[in-house]
């Protein structure tokens, strides 16, 4: 069998024996464990010679019927008949190759266990998958006339197990649609982007009122953006008209003529300032009605010009929710970096290179934002977001 090139390493490697776990298998076994109390399962797969020899496990059935007598397990002769009839329907071209124990206590007695072992499982390099509940650990173990020998590590491989899955869907048939939603991407593609793809899909069904939700409020936003923009050029249109008026009074305060002047007079004119021309002679200006009238009128324009300051100032106004509805749309948004994985990478090794000597506390947050089960189920190659 062709060694698979997308694996990842648990615990140290034996130069005189590779055990290779399918990540279907090592996810249906922890699905098993979580639910608790004693289980035992038969493992199946096929044992390829070579130096060193290699055994590849692609399929696990759970053992029902299998009794306790006085802390000691038997596997009945029923339960056999139903694991071999579950085999037949489900794997192909694969051999018993070991079991697995979930359990606790007297039933995690290696002595017994050897026992046990020896009686319903002799074929060579047969294996024991023990997972000792009371102590919280996980180890495998072979069997030869000295006693037990637990194996320091192994692989968990990916592949297209189609077999397993299944098997998988038969004992919950929920599962179906979560398989449903990965197709492969790769002829024999890595089951774990499978598997982020399928949760990806379940969490964006399951947030999809919050979708509703953000569309309200973005609605919300560009209502207040179109309400800003309108009192902005209504502020506009009224300071035009202001200056309009603005200039009509500077015509009629400078008496309405039309005669030719200086330069300078012109240029006062096109400003909006009255007009005043010196004549030679005794003659002095008189307060007069029309220059009354002229001062009001400009006391008219200094009031129309306030006013245009003041239409200004609700322009300005008018646009602050606008941008505060921006800023606050950049403050949602999330802040994480990306990680690619590389080979022997756990995700406690990069919580502790990014986070440093207490960065497993991170491990959670980082599973639920790239929707992960298992922190263990990563693989090399895979994009993970880790929070800034």
């Amino acid at each position: 069998m062709e060694i698979p090139r997308n694996i990842r390493q648990i615990g140290d490697i034996e130069n005189s024996f590779h055990l290779y776990i399918e990540d279907y298998v090592a996810t249906f076994i922890e699905k098993v464990r979580r639910k608790g109390g004693t289980s035992v399962g038969v493992l199946l797969g096929r044992l390829e010679k070579g130096d060193p020899p290699s055994l590849f496990v692609r399929g696990a059935v759970l053992m029902e019927g299998a009794e306790e007598e006085e802390g000691e397990l038997r596997l009945t002769a029923q339960a056999w008949t139903r694991v071999y009839g579950e085999i037949g329907a489900y794997f192909k071209d694969v051999e018993v190759c070991g079991w697995f124990l979930c359990g606790s206590g007297e039933l995690t007695d290696l002595y017994s266990l050897q026992k046990l072992h020896s009686e319903n499982f002799k074929g060579e390099d047969q294996i024991l998958l023990l997972w000792d509940g009371e102590k919280e650990d996980e180890a495998v173990y072979s069997f030869d006339p000295q006693g037990p020998h637990r194996l320091r590590g192994y692989y968990i491989y990916y592949e297209r197990n189609e077999q397993m899955q299944e098997y998988m869907i038969s004992r919950e048939p929920a599962r179906k649609t979560e398989f449903a939603l990965a197709p492969s991407l790769r002829g024999t593609s890595d089951e774990a982007a499978r598997q982020f793809r399928a949760v990806m899909e379940a969490k964006k069904e399951k947030t999809e009122p919050k979708k509703g939700v953000s569309r309200a409020l973005r609605t919300i936003r560009i209502a207040a953006l179109l309400c800003g923009v309108g009192f902005g050029l209504a502020a506009w249109y009224r300071y035009d008209q202001m200056q309009a008026v603005r200039d009509v009074i500077a015509v009629i305060a400078g008496g309405g003529e039309d005669e030719p002047g200086t330069e300078a007079e012109e240029t006062e004119e096109e400003s909006g300032q009255a007009v005043i021309q010196e004549v030679p002679g005794e003659v002095y200006p008189t307060e007069s009605e029309e220059t009354s009238s002229g001062a009001e009128t400009e006391e008219t324009a200094e009031s129309s010009t306030r006013a245009a300051e003041s239409s200004g100032s609700t322009e300005g106004e008018s646009r602050e929710p606008d941008t505060a509805a921006r800023e606050t749309e950049v403050q949602a948004e999330p802040s994480y970096r990306e990680y690619q994985v590389k080979s022997g990478d756990t995700l406690n090794s990069i919580c502790r290179e990014f986070y440093g000597e207490h960065g497993s506390a991170l491990k959670q947050e980082i599973c639920e934002l790239n929707g992960m089960d298992n922190a263990d189920m990563i693989y090399e190659g895979q994009i993970l977001r880790l929070p800034e």
